[in-house]
């Protein structure tokens, strides 16, 4: 196989792992006490280490062997999820151990992220990196789609999650045997001695370029409000009644979704009028997220959740092209560490303000707020950012 290829599939794997392992928690948590506020624990725990450790990560990955980084970033996580296997198995698990081992697996993509993202700059050629970008989410959005139907099964089949940890451990050894074997060439590595002002090298950068820090920046507060995936697990059980099997159906559409959308682009790339396709597509995304707030069927909250996917994909691939673009190499894993920041904070941060809001005024209106949050995210950030909306490619 080519090391892209190699590479791609190693990244399916793990990604799975932890698709499948993202749906057993939330079910197993909201199970607890039916407390939506704790799914905004889960959340949290996983973007404090990131926000603390992300931009230490960025360093490490631009002085030290990326593939290294990952092998024994996959290894660490591996060992949480056995842990919960074990702990479940054995009825001691409950929400502060579960909060701790998430703690964890936020240090390790801390640093797993911007080694990651960098990482396929050494695998393909300068000349090949935006399809590369986009066949790799679509890659991605595939095991995303995979994921949480196979864990919403298997927790029908197992009636439990101790083995379901089990599966996403082998998924992940299968992905570090992967890595093993990609070769690829070496990156110019950062020599200058770690200091304050070399920590914050990456936010230094993505600040004075405004193009960057606009897209960005975008993203996080679009997906911070309109993000409905954490009360995925209250609607599934209280709302729609689907149980855990619709529940990973409900968290695979935006999967599908966006997997549709990166395959188009892969076969016919944004040329022209980059900008405002990133900010209809935006809005495109809150309009859906209402939707899907607003919906007791379960066939439409799926495809509110599809056209969420479809048109947030838009965003990730006009995202990841100009960073990765507008980088220099040398500086590739300090700049996508500052990404990956501002990704975890729309996501598990997100997460958080999800649960808060949806036990503040319950979990229809959270997503609801959230939506029309997005939309006036996308407004007010045309405006401020003009040379963003004007971008071609």
């Amino acid at each position: 196989m080519a090391p892209l290829q190699l590479y791609l599939a190693s990244r399916f794997l793990t990604t799975i792992a932890y698709q499948i392992e993202s749906l057993a928690v939330g079910w197993q948590v909201y199970a607890l006490r039916k407390e939506p506020l704790d799914l905004g624990w889960v959340g949290l725990a996983q973007f404090i280490p990131m926000l603390a450790f992300s931009l230490l990560g960025g360093q490490v990955a631009d002085r030290l062997n990326r593939k290294k980084i990952l092998l024994v970033a996959y290894l660490i996580w591996m060992v949480t999820v056995v842990l919960m296997a074990i702990a479940t198995a054995t009825g001691k698990m409950n929400l502060n151990l579960f909060l701790v081992l998430l703690f964890v697996q936020g240090t390790i993509r801390a640093f797993s992220n911007p080694a990651a993202h960098a990482f396929i700059t050494q695998v393909v050629a300068e000349s090949d990196l935006k399809r590369a970008i986009a066949l790799g989410a679509s890659i991605w959005q595939i095991s995303t789609i995979l994921g949480p139907l196979i864990g919403g099964m298997l927790y029908g089949f197992f009636e439990g999650a101790a083995w379901i940890y089990g599966v996403c451990a082998i998924c992940s050894i299968l992905g570090v045997l992967l890595l093993r074997q990609v070769e690829a060439r070496d990156h110019e590595k950062m020599t200058e001695k770690l200091s304050l002002r070399e920590l914050f090298s990456g936010v230094d950068y993505v600040w004075k370029n405004k193009m960057i820090l606009g897209c960005i920046s975008l993203d996080l507060f679009a997906v911070l409000f309109g993000g409905a995936t954490a009360l995925l697990p209250a609607f599934a059980s209280d709302i729609l009644h689907v149980g855990p099997t619709g529940l990973g159906v409900l968290r695979a559409a935006p999967a599908v979704g966006a997997i549709v959308t990166s395959l188009i682009l892969a076969k016919r790339p944004i040329k022209t009028h980059a900008g405002l396709w990133l900010f209809f597509h935006v809005t495109v995304f809150g309009l859906a997220t209402v939707g899907f707030g607003i919906s007791e069927l379960a066939w439409f909250s799926f495809i509110m959740l599809f056209i969420t996917g479809a048109s947030d994909m838009v965003s990730v691939v006009i995202r990841m092209t100009l960073v990765q673009s507008a980088t220099p190499p040398s500086m590739r894993g300090r700049v996508s560490a500052v990404n990956s920041i501002f990704i975890s904070a729309s996501n598990e941060l997100g997460e958080f303000e999800s649960g808060v809001t949806a036990s503040w005024f319950g979990v229809v209106p959270a997503v609801v707020i959230g939506g029309l949050g997005s939309i006036g995210v996308a407004a007010l950030w045309a405006w401020k950012f003009p040379k963003l909306r004007k971008m071609q490619d």
